[in-house]
């Protein structure tokens, strides 16, 4: 069953950062703000909205909420290993913090391609991922 949207929830305040971040990260994917059909929510994606941001003036940036911030992770799949590179290159340029560079990650599958950013907002730890199916075939031969 395919995922259809998600919601990350930011700090009162965070809103615009977080938004800002996200569309300089994604813009090689063709990532854009859709719609703000309530205060504090923003939807965004390519074809359609399935990536909210909700700002909740009840959520703290506490120490024990960035460390629950930080254990959370969303992955992007990209077309191409140029793409993944393009995106870690802007997610970086839009003040994200490097975890993990471009490259091969043989430790979950034989051609598996990932890069990890944290956002500068909340330091949710992003991914994109490139699968190489013609490896991943031949191993399996």
């Amino acid at each position: 069953m395919p995922l259809d949207h998600f919601t990350i929830c930011v700090p009162e305040g965070k809103l615009e950062e977080m938004v800002s971040w996200l569309l300089a990260a994604n813009a090689c994917f063709g990532f854009k703000e859709m719609l703000r059909p309530v205060l504090h929510v923003v939807g965004m994606g390519e074809d359609r909205p399935y990536f909210w941001v909700f700002s909740d003036p009840t959520t703290e940036a506490t120490e024990a909420q960035i460390k629950e911030w930080r254990k959370q992770h969303i992955a992007f799949t990209v077309d191409t290993r140029e793409q993944l590179d393009q995106w870690y290159e802007a997610a970086m340029k839009a003040g994200g913090e490097d975890n993990g560079k471009p490259g091969p990650r043989f430790e979950y599958h034989t051609g598996y391609y990932g890069a990890f950013v944290r956002d500068p907002v909340c330091g949710i730890n992003f991914e994109a991922v490139w699968r190489d199916v013609a490896a991943m075939r031949e191993s399996k031969s």
